[in-house]
């Protein structure tokens, strides 16, 4: 019996590689990712039914920093009805449930495959791969 191995000297560099991704790196990754979502969530406040009143709603969105691996994207506390916008809630002087008017999630889902190539770009310039 007799085994032949091909390119798994190009595997064994790819892994050599992988192994030098550096917590700056990942921040760097994260933040670039996480940009990329709060600008296409900017966007899209107005897009999925809610209305603008005072036109501010886009500036309430913004990112914290990077903290154990970890990224936050969401409203800030000036913002805190897009919260409502984005689940529903009980309205009380109408007495009924507003039903939710969803953006953030609509522009995260569409934005999962371009937050993963900024990540690929971060780390292929880190790495010096092209």
């Amino acid at each position: 019996m007799e085994i032949e191995f091909v390119g798994i000297d190009e595997l064994i560099r790819e892994i050599e590689k992988i192994e030098e991704i550096t917590e700056e790196m990942k921040d760097e990754a994260l933040i670039a990712g996480a940009d990329l979502l709060k600008e296409r969530t900017q966007e899209a406040v107005y897009s999925y039914g809610l209305k603008p009143k005072s036109g501010k709603a886009p500036s309430y969105i913004d990112r914290t920093n990077p903290k154990d691996g970890e990224i936050l994207v969401g409203n800030t506390s000036d913002g805190y009805y897009l919260y409502f916008h984005e689940n529903g809630f009980y309205n009380v002087r109408a007495k009924r449930f507003i039903p939710p008017k969803p953006f953030a999630s609509i522009a995260y889902e569409n934005s999962k495959n371009a937050i993963l190539d900024e990540y690929v770009k971060v780390f292929r310039k880190g790495l010096g791969m092209r």
